[in-house]
């Protein structure tokens, strides 16, 4: 009796153990996480210290390796990130992004290492994007064009 017992215990619970594993689909209840916070639009994507390039919110920035020179009258520099995104799909971010922010793309290179360099009238953006083993790096350079630079700025001094 007590081997019987026993045997309909383990039966019962290979039973149940079979039901749970079963190729049924989850709903979507089920792929949600229990506290989801609803996505603010303005939250998806960020603007750094350059308000006119947007960086993809995948990107984190390496505060190491960026340097930002900012005046009354200039903003400009280099920022540096990482992120784990595919490479072709950072290079379409910025080439689909960037016109909406008034930049007009120069030129391009793909594959290997990817530089797209977009043009203002008063400035010009420069993207590089390396493909690393883990994570994907970007850095985005931007600089004044000497045209649109204060007369005081720019200029050399001569004895």
């Amino acid at each position: 009796m007590k081997y019987q017992l026993m045997f309909l215990t383990l039966l019962m619970t290979l039973c149940m153990a079979c039901t749970t594993t079963g190729n049924h689909k989850p709903t979507a209840d089920q792929n949600r996480p229990s506290q989801v916070q609803p996505v603010n639009a303005d939250e998806v994507d960020s603007y750094y210290d350059f308000d006119d390039v947007l960086i993809p919110r995948d990107m984190e920035i390496d505060n190491k390796e960026s340097l930002v020179f900012e005046s009354p009258n200039l903003k400009a520099g280099m920022m540096s990130f990482q992120g784990r995104v595919d490479a072709i799909s950072l290079f379409e971010f910025f080439v689909n992004s960037m016109p909406k922010d008034g930049w007009h793309t120069t030129s391009s290179f793909k594959y290997g290492r990817y530089i797209i360099g977009f043009e203002k009238p008063n400035k010009d953006c420069i993207i590089s994007i390396t493909d690393g083993s883990f994570k994907t790096g970007l850095h985005v350079w931007v600089n004044a064009r000497k045209s649109s630079l204060p007369q005081t700025m720019g200029t050399t001094l001569t004895k």
